[in-house]
């Protein structure tokens, strides 16, 4: 069976684990990433008619959007931050500028998704920002102790699930709890969208990558961290 096909049907029905090693196969085999994608979209598409109130079968969806995501997290935005990772290295070699600023950045505990707070990383070392990029399931003790080894100016921490905002409120208690309040939070993703800086206890939400790299960018002063 051709290999795509595979992977649409894995998703179809559900099959996460396989799932990610049918994308791992085919990205090892050089296949485009729009393929992969294309096969994914076609796995929850034939799922159309168990969204219908006359045939409406909420497990299998559930299931088979877990089998689109974990491609997504596991495989497709594993290597997009591989690429963009030797993008960025190859500026910061061609520029020979010592970063002004480092910024702590990761998706909160609870929450699996990874793909987004990759493109804010990139556009950070873009600027000549120093990232820490703790990556998934990060907790607020990992946060903050990291944070302040780091002598990092922000933390930038990532949620798309509405269950887990409630921790990204003790980032900032806990930075002033040990003298470290000056540190600016930013929260992002789907989930911190739909909240407020007040509400979440943050110094500012953004609303997409570039958004939060404005906000990083007006509050860096001179000379390195």
């Amino acid at each position: 069976m051709d290999r795509l096909k595979e992977l649409s049907l894995l998703v179809q029905h559900g099959e996460n684990v396989q799932a990610v090693s049918c994308a791992e196969k085919l990205l090892a085999q050089a296949c485009p990433m729009e393929d992969i994608v294309k096969a994914l979209s076609d796995g929850l598409e034939v799922l159309r008619n168990k969204c219908t109130i006359e045939n409406f079968q909420l497990l299998d969806v559930l299931l088979a959007t877990r089998a689109m995501v974990e491609v997504v997290d596991e495989c497709l935005a594993r290597k997009l931050q591989t690429e963009m990772d030797t993008m960025a290295d190859s500026f910061e070699r061609a520029s020979g500028e010592a970063p002004t600023k480092a910024i702590v950045i990761g998706t909160i505990q609870g929450d699996i998704h990874d793909l987004g707070k990759h493109i804010v990383a990139t556009l950070c070392r873009f600027k000549n920002m120093r990232v820490v990029n703790l990556g998934k399931d990060v907790s607020v003790d990992r946060f903050v102790d990291t944070a302040i080894a780091e002598n990092a100016a922000f933390i930038g921490v990532s949620s798309l699930m509405t269950v887990c905002l409630s921790r990204i409120n003790e980032i900032k208690d806990e930075l002033a709890r040990r003298g470290h309040d000056h540190i600016l939070v930013v929260a992002g993703g789907g989930a911190a969208q739909q909240s407020s800086p007040d509400r979440l206890n943050v110094d500012f939400v953004a609303h997409d990558a570039f958004d939060g790299l404005d906000f990083f960018l007006n509050h860096i002063l001179p000379g390195p961290s």
